[in-house]
């Protein structure tokens, strides 16, 4: 049984303090130096170096799994009813997000620099011929040549902070985070089920051989706007939260390493107009303390279609809020 929940999340920046003890700007890795390795061409991933050995030049990796690909390749409105948003179609044009990635190649002996395909604070249609579905993004999610459709990058890893007033080292997380948007007419008293075709990879598990020891969270949210996080116009990918009320977001939390595709599904059944799903990875975060053990973790998520289906409005999955008001 897939663990879908709904809750409530507030803005906030994970680097900020997150509670009454003030911390120290003087940040330090658990971790030993680390060795850059580039997944794909485009995905960059940390691996510690424990034999004392210097880092050298990025490593180049490729995974290419095999996925199939059958009614994926319809686009737009399947019925009147039902859409299917097919991100698998490799490396658009430049999309002037705001936003670039570097890209590796085993041929060239330095990378560039590119927008191509990659989603930031400029909204982008996902059609482009006819402009539809404009997408923005958070954290860099781009579309991949290899893996032939988006990926996202979430990870988790521990940290030193220092407690100015007593000047006390506790372990903290250090996390990083993906999301999109997708700006979608959503009407009122309509349920609508939404379902992510994807397959995750466990970016640890293939260099180091180490599984991953906390799994991503993959949310889904009804929004006013495409507009991530207020208007954020960074193109990093610190950890941020919005605020959505628990009847427009939903989550899943991946249940176990094995590489295969997955349909996940989330349902809403908004009482009022919204106009924007928006999709986030996240990763799994340890409780900060002195003793406290950090999970560290790394993940790439592969997006290969998001599906939107309208049904007969179904108010249970709603929760009634102080007031009696859904």
């Amino acid at each position: 049984m897939r663990k879908i929940s709904s809750f409530l999340i507030l803005i906030f920046i994970i680097t900020s303090c997150d509670n009454k003890e003030e911390l120290t700007s003087n940040n330090q890795t658990l971790n030993n130096p680390t060795q850059t390795y580039i997944i794909n061409g485009d995905i960059k991933y940390e691996s510690e170096i424990t034999d004392g050995s210097k880092p050298k030049k990025p490593i180049l990796v490729y995974h290419i799994p095999k996925i199939t690909n059958d009614s994926e390749k319809l686009t737009g409105k399947t019925s009147e009813q039902s859409v299917i948003l097919n991100f698998m179609g490799g490396i658009s044009e430049t999309t002037n997000s705001g936003c670039t990635i570097d890209v590796y190649s085993e041929y060239l002996e330095n990378h560039y620099t590119t927008d191509k395909g990659v989603y930031g604070h400029n909204p982008f249609p996902l059609y482009p011929r006819t402009n539809e579905y404009l997408i923005r993004g958070y954290g860099k999610p781009h579309q991949n040549f290899y893996y032939n459709a988006l990926v996202m990058n979430a990870s988790n890893k521990g940290i030193k902070r220092t407690v100015s007033r007593n000047n006390i080292p506790v372990n903290d997380n250090s996390s990083k985070i993906s999301a999109i948007s997708i700006e979608y007419p959503f009407k009122a008293n309509i349920t609508y089920e939404i379902s992510l075709k994807t397959f995750f990879n466990d970016n640890r598990k293939m260099i180091d051989n180490i599984q991953s020891n906390g799994f991503p969270i993959l949310s889904a949210s009804l929004e006013d706007t495409g507009i991530l996080f207020g208007g954020i116009t960074s193109c990093e990918n610190d950890l941020k939260y919005s605020a959505t009320n628990q009847n427009y977001m939903r989550s899943y939390t991946l249940e176990d390493n094995m590489a295969k595709e997955r349909i996940i599904t989330y349902k809403f059944s908004p009482t009022e107009v919204k106009n924007a799903l928006s999709i986030m990875l996240l990763p799994t975060r340890g409780e900060r303390g002195t003793d406290q053990k950090i999970p560290t973790s790394d993940y790439t998520m592969v997006l290969l279609t998001v599906t939107i289906i309208e049904k007969p409005f179904d108010p249970s999955i709603n929760v009634i809020r102080n007031g009696g008001r859904r």
